[in-house]
């Protein structure tokens, strides 16, 4: 994700649109690709483009959509929502971490990665996505934002490999 999508992502959050709003011209440009790739299109004319955002999103989120249009910035929008959601959870104290695994954890299991991470973090709720993952052979990967906690044994073992390999 650029800088750019993440200050853009920022301005939407500051100028106070209503959550529907943002998440229907999310969902309209994710369902409909022809129209985005028609937005970022250097051939249509911006006046057309204008009339179409007019049309087809809601009034709170034209005005945002039309200086995207403006600066030739609608190819970043997938990333802006993504931006304008990570802030979002953030100002909630909500933390976005994702669990690969081999062996889907049951539900004790997952209320104490959420609660060690909330400790960890200082959060009041985690959104945990979970993902399968059989070539881990076994354990799980715990990502939240950059940092990786790699218990699997396909971890265990290229940590392994590294070590005799350095003798």
């Amino acid at each position: 994700m650029t800088q750019a999508a993440i200050n853009y992502g920022r301005v939407l959050y500051e100028m106070s649109v209503p959550k529907t709003a943002i998440e229907e011209a999310a969902l309209v440009l994710k369902v409909v690709p022809e129209l985005k790739h028609a937005l970022s299109s250097p051939v249509i004319a911006i006046s057309s483009k204008h009339r179409v955002i007019e049309r087809v999103f809601p009034q709170e989120m034209i005005t945002f959509l039309k200086v995207l249009v403006d600066r030739r910035d609608m190819d970043l929008a997938g990333d802006i929502f993504k931006a304008w959601r990570a802030h979002v959870l953030e100002e909630e104290g909500i933390l976005e971490a994702s669990l690969y695994y081999v062996t889907k954890p049951d539900e004790e299991q997952l209320r104490e990665i959420k609660a060690m991470l909330c400790r960890k973090y200082d959060k009041k709720d985690v959104r945990l996505y979970l993902i399968e993952d059989a070539s881990l052979i076994g354990g799980f990967i715990l990502r939240v934002g950059d940092v990786e906690t790699d218990w699997s044994l396909k971890g265990r073992l290229k940590q392994l490999e590294q070590k005799i390999m350095r003798r």
